[in-house]
């Protein structure tokens, strides 16, 4: 027999961080003292993830509401035991990597109530250090890869071939619904699991809450002899406890085949109950189950072995036959009436199911008829965004270059500006000078004519005094002229003077 007992201890190792997301390694860990470990790479990061630092007060219905907007893009859920032992953890196969991302960004470090401190925790999963011996490979969502285009045929033998869940008797695939593996590693559909109330497993009773050291020391105070309980006979000589080895008043796990002494020897079983939360164990000595959680015993659990009814089979030290034949048809006929109903509500709810199966797809059927219209036209808009996109990217080039044109053009004008400035200085400079140096030659102009005018009056002059002179060495020459008169006549105006006259 196996030293393992409960369900697969593991915990997480952060490694690095890619970009917005941290990555690290799921470990599982074991009681057992040889374990042949290998490493699993997940066939796909991008949608497994872990949910992990979950209190172990939040029961798995409850963290099932909890991620209900994401429920249906999850494929598989499995829950782990962390090595904290008020927490568990939650391993995640996604449909796909937007719905991946898109949980890892609104659940990462989300409280899981506003009254309570705890906070969510989620990483993605690189790998997974797992011992093969002691957990199947089908616990893990992504340990089996299914091929992407299978043949019809292999389909109908893999739906054939998959698993019944135990609550509504429909084959579980993952593929069409999500499916939740809880610690006991016990697999069945989310949605069926989330309508079991208590939070135990539907299958072996499991029961997620741990038993508190307050809740042992209560129940070993209160724990009476039962005066109804039937005296305890030799046992077997191949039976014995595992722990202390005792051969009396032993009871054996009906989860994991743990043999244990009883309350009233050493209280193995019971520890064993303690230590793996593993409620029912099975008296070997008169065959009754007893349920730790109830302290009491089942009798439902019991079947005749004629007809597989469940029946409360009578102690081996019973006087009273007639009263336990009594009971015993009692409770067939109460077996045989639960049955009834039970099938009954079983077929009613299969039908059920059937009709929203068939609802559902037709619902797919004609969204899938719109989606391709709607993913051409989001292709053509995609197609259409880009090219925009590339005529903005040249626009916008475009206009940083005319910008800088228009710098250079400004710099250019400023510089001409400049260089207008300085002509036009240099151009009043001048035109001041030349209306001075107008001036100036008006004035020598008018002075040279005044001097034309005088050295022409002067001329006249000289020439009068000449001819005087002329005349009068003449007449003093001639004495016979004295007292003549002389008349004198003006000479034709020369080419000279009709300049001077145009001049002035």
């Amino acid at each position: 027999m196996s030293n393992h007992k409960g369900p697969p201890i593991a915990s997480i190792s952060p490694t690095v961080e890619k970009g917005d997301h941290r990555y690290g390694i799921l470990k599982f860990n074991s009681d057992s003292s040889i374990i042949s470990t290998t490493t699993t790479d997940v066939q796909d990061t991008s949608i497994v993830l872990c949910t992990f630092t979950i209190p172990f007060h939040l029961s798995i219905p409850e963290f099932l509401e909890f991620v209900v907007p994401v429920d249906p893009f999850v494929s598989h859920y499995r829950v782990i035991r962390d090595t904290n032992p008020d927490l568990y953890m939650v391993l995640m196969k996604f449909r796909d990597p937007y719905s991946a991302n898109n949980y890892y960004n609104q659940y990462d470090n989300r409280l899981f109530s506003s009254m309570e401190p705890e906070k969510c925790k989620v990483i993605y999963i690189e790998s997974v250090e797992i011992d093969s011996v002691t957990m199947p490979p089908y616990t893990i969502p992504f340990a089996q890869q299914q091929s992407s285009n299978p043949e019809p045929d292999s389909l109908k033998e893999d739906e054939d071939s998959l698993p019944i869940c135990p609550v509504c008797l429909e084959p579980m695939n993952e593929t069409t619904t999500g499916l939740l593996t809880i610690l006991c590693q016990h697999t069945f559909h989310c949605h069926c699991l989330s309508k079991w109330g208590d939070g135990s497993c539907p299958v072996c009773r499991y029961s997620q809450k741990p038993a508190l050291a307050e809740t042992e020391s209560s129940l070993s105070r209160t724990v009476q002899p039962n005066p109804k309980e039937r005296i305890i006979g030799d046992q077997s000589e191949d039976n014995e406890c595992s722990t202390c080895h005792s051969k009396e008043s032993l009871w054996i796990c009906l989860i994991c085949g743990d043999i244990g002494c009883g309350r009233y020897v050493n209280a193995h079983a019971y520890e064993h109950y303690l230590q793996t939360n593993h409620l029912y164990a099975l008296e070997i000595d008169t065959q009754r189950v007893w349920d730790y959680a109830g302290d009491n015993y089942v009798h439902r659990l019991i079947q005749n072995a004629v007809d597989g009814k469940l029946v409360e089979l009578p102690s081996t030290t019973a006087d009273d036959s007639d009263e336990h034949t009594a009971i015993q048809e009692k409770m067939e006929a109460i077996s045989i009436e639960y049955n009834y109903l039970l099938c009954s509500q079983l077929d009613s709810q299969r039908i059920y199911y059937e009709n929203q199966m068939d609802e559902i797809s037709k619902q797919l059927t004609e969204l899938t008829s719109k989606y391709k219209p709607l993913l051409e036209e989001f292709n053509k808009t995609q197609k259409e965004n880009r090219a925009l996109e590339l005529a903005t990217k040249a626009k916008e080039n475009k206009l940083r270059e005319v910008i800088r044109a228009k710098y250079d053009s400004d710099d250019e004008l400023q510089s001409w500006k400049g260089k207008f400035e300085s002509a036009k200085n240099t151009w009043t400079e001048e035109k001041e000078l030349t209306n001075s140096l107008s001036e100036i030659n008006s004035l020598l102009i008018k002075s040279i004519e005044d001097r034309e005018k005088a050295i022409g009056e002067l001329s006249d002059q000289i020439r009068d005094l000449t001819f005087f002179l002329e005349a009068r060495e003449k007449v003093q020459g001639h004495p016979e002229l004295e007292g003549g008169s002389v008349e004198t006549h003006a000479p034709p105006p020369t080419k000279s003077s009709r300049r001077r006259g145009k001049r002035s």
